[in-house]
């Protein structure tokens, strides 16, 4: 224990390896034990800090990760660097509870499991007042591709998400 704060020090090294075992211990210990996965390469931190720069645009269907195809990884990692790093929106702190979330309108999650994540407040769509406004391809460019995706136990408070399903052309707001 940390006599200067009172915290417990750190007895986990970063892993090098892609052992998936080490890096739950290591995300557990760092206290985000909703992480699983190994830590996305810097040149893919780079990449993702660059499309975050990307500003929303409805009219014009432009979205910081539209059509992009995300893992597990990437959203782990965009949502532990959230708001420059203050994490994931904490929904028992009320304080929090109007934070944003993560903006993944229009990003394809199609079949990747994003269990137990906190996509607390995440854009997955337009808000009620922005889809009634919008054409029907303007929703669809910001509809998030969620196909297949498990989301069992994951955090979706306060999130916005509307999803198109193409068998009966019925959207699903969420």
């Amino acid at each position: 224990m940390s006599e200067a704060d009172g915290t417990q020090a750190s007895t986990l090294q970063r892993p090098t390896t892609k052992d998936r075992d080490l890096w739950r211990a290591y995300w557990r210990e760092q206290r985000q034990p909703w992480r699983t996965e190994s830590e996305i390469d810097s040149v893919r931190q780079t990449f993702l800090t660059e499309r975050l720069a990307i500003k929303p645009d409805i009219e014009q269907g432009i979205y910081p990760f539209k059509d992009m195809k995300l893992a597990r990884a990437d959203v782990e990692w965009l949502l532990a660097n959230h708001e420059k790093g203050q994490g994931p929106v904490d929904w028992s702190d009320e304080h929090q509870q109007e934070r944003l979330g993560l903006d993944l309108r229009g990003a394809d999650l199609r079949q990747v499991n994003l269990q137990r994540l906190p996509l607390i407040r995440m854009r997955g769509g337009l808000h009620s007042y922005e889809w009634f406004e919008a054409s029907e391809a303007q929703r669809n460019m910001a509809a998030i591709h969620l196909e297949g995706a498990d989301l069992r136990w994951a955090r979706l408070e306060g999130a916005v998400s509307f999803l198109l399903f193409p068998c009966c052309s019925c959207w699903l707001w969420i």
